[in-house]
């Protein structure tokens, strides 16, 4: 697998796991009404695209090619800062909520506009990526 593909899956990963783990802490120690809502918000906006990644690891895996693979470098860099950009603001969603005067479950429904333009860019250059093969990044 590509250094550019094992890059944007650990950005994917890491920034997943970091919003997962403080949902997780969010849900264990924090108002248990709140439990429902937030993994309702937070499921369908990382499952798309860390399944995507994962199947072409498993793609790559299995279909392992003799040469390497090159892929356009504008691409790759859109592709990654946009993963950095929606990651980093599907994190601060519920992290801020708190310093808002609105409840948690405002925020989280007011989110969903942005963060919905954000992941459809981010899902739209991540395929884009994975079908590119034409110069280094």
């Amino acid at each position: 697998m590509s250094s550019s593909r094992k890059t944007l899956a650990l950005v994917w990963f890491v920034g997943a796991g970091l919003s997962f783990l403080a949902l997780y802490l969010i849900t264990t120690f924090g108002q248990s009404e709140r439990v429902e809502s937030l993994w309702d918000w937070y499921l369908p906006a990382v499952t798309p695209n860390l399944s995507l990644i994962v199947g072409v690891m498993f793609h790559d895996i299995k279909y392992k090619s003799a040469k390497s693979e090159q892929v356009d470098a504008f691409i790759y860099r859109v592709a990654l800062w946009l993963s950095v950009f929606y990651l980093l603001m599907l994190l601060a969603t519920p992290l801020l909520s708190p310093f808002t005067e609105a409840g948690i479950d405002l925020d989280l429904k007011n989110s969903r506009f942005a963060l919905s333009l954000i992941q459809a860019l981010a899902t739209t250059a991540l395929g884009a990526f994975y079908v590119s093969q034409k110069g280094n990044p």
